[in-house]
């Protein structure tokens, strides 16, 4: 399988350029980077494996001759680069977040109508996927759900989108509280029946930490997910490339339980 890296000098495209390098089965096809004609393994430090990084996306797509994109840029260029992958017909795992409705709605279009595979999932970490996996499972029983999200100062949103996305899995009728919020925003935002509160502190490089809390009379619940690197996301993009084959065509993948 041939695959085209967009964000590939990226914090997490480095790292996804890395584990294709290494595995059996893919072939690096090319790159797509600020830095322009740079081999992409050579930046890592790694014996130069010829195939360089293109500071111009459409340029390098028609030298690339790809199979599939992985895409971790920028919500400010994402749906630019998604139109350019459904013209040029190519199957995408999007790891660029900061999607909202509307940009959703318009992927899942091109998707369609250009009978493409495309997996559009929040958090490719294995651990928040099965946390979400199980949160959606038992979530009737629970009628009350509590989601801290924890990242570093420089966080450029507010909640993540993990967070949300844990919501929107978890989704169903919130349970009654009789506190009057003093502040706004106090007891936290309330979204498909869920709270979610963010909290952004002074953490060293790439952390983040979700804390899910569920519960019902008597009874609580707490998961806390803590990853400390970008590395942690590898496996779960790795999931979405080698099982992409079974996407139903035409289709937008939101969740890595569709691999599993």
């Amino acid at each position: 399988m041939k695959v085209f890296v967009s964000g590939a000098t990226g914090n997490v495209g480095r790292l996804v350029v890395r584990a294709v390098l290494e595995a059996p089965d893919l072939e690096l096809a090319g790159g797509f980077c600020a830095e322009g004609a740079i081999d992409l393994a050579q930046i890592q430090g790694l014996p130069p494996c010829g195939i360089r990084g293109d500071s111009d996306l459409r340029r390098g797509l028609e030298a690339a001759t790809a199979d599939v994109v992985v895409d971790f840029t920028s919500a400010t260029i994402i749906m630019e680069n998604l139109r350019l992958y459904a013209e040029r017909r190519l199957d995408v795992v999007i790891g660029t977040t900061g999607f909202d409705d509307a940009m959703t709605a318009e992927a899942r279009r091109l998707a369609a109508e250009g009978n493409l595979r495309w997996v559009l999932v929040s958090n490719y970490g294995l651990g928040i996927n099965l946390v979400a996996d199980f949160l959606a499972k038992v979530r009737s029983h629970y009628p009350y759900v509590s989601i801290v999200d924890r990242h570093p100062a420089r966080m450029a949103n507010a909640p993540s989108g993990t967070a949300m996305t844990l919501a929107e899995r978890g989704a169903g009728d919130e349970g009654a509280v009789a506190s009057r919020a003093v502040l706004d925003g106090v007891l936290g935002a309330s979204l498909a029946g869920c709270r979610i509160l963010s909290q952004r502190l002074p953490y060293p490089g790439a952390y983040s930490e979700h804390e899910i809390t569920l519960g019902r009379d008597d009874e609580l619940i707490r998961i806390t997910v803590q990853d400390f690197s970008s590395s942690v996301y590898v496996p779960g993009v790795l999931l979405a490339l080698r099982g992409r084959d079974r996407i139903a065509p035409g289709t937008v993948v939101t969740s890595l339980s569709s691999f599993s």
